[in-house]
């Protein structure tokens, strides 16, 4: 999967609806229509976007303040993935800050809840590990 595609499943999301799980579930949907290899992929590619605005210069407003979190912080870098590329990169080339306000926790489960929808299953038995670390502070080539 190209990080293309990614960006264009995410614009299924559907932000007129409040709470999140009407919001995923046009992607949730659409991922499940396809094979458990494309949803393993989509789940790499998240991965690997989160991996790369896990960056200190970008956690450095929320340090400096004293409102860091490890969580919070990811939570954040979620938020970065569900406004599309353009606020994305715009994150990562220093154009925007991260708003410490704003948090997308249930990004995290679109994979899951696919797969398990796909296979009639539940989240708890998904078989798949995302080629990049999440967590906060885990891309050691961009924290000190």
């Amino acid at each position: 999967m190209f990080k293309n595609s990614f960006w264009g499943i995410m614009k299924k999301a559907d932000w007129e609806h409040e709470d999140s799980q009407n919001i995923l579930e046009p992607v949730i949907t659409f991922l499940a229509n396809h094979d458990d290899k494309y949803i393993f992929a989509f789940h790499d590619v998240m991965s690997q976007l989160l991996y790369n605005i896990d960056r200190e210069e970008i956690a450095q407003p929320m340090i400096d303040d004293g409102s860091y979190n490890d969580d919070d912080f990811l939570y954040q870098r979620c938020f970065a993935l569900t406004n599309g590329n353009k606020f994305y990169h715009d994150i990562v080339d220093g154009i925007k800050e991260l708003d410490g306000n704003f948090q997308f926790k249930p990004l995290l489960n679109i994979p899951k809840k696919a797969w398990a929808k796909r296979n009639n299953t539940t989240m708890i038995d998904y078989p798949h590990t995302p080629k990049y670390p999440i967590q906060s502070k885990s891309n050691k080539k961009y924290w000190s």
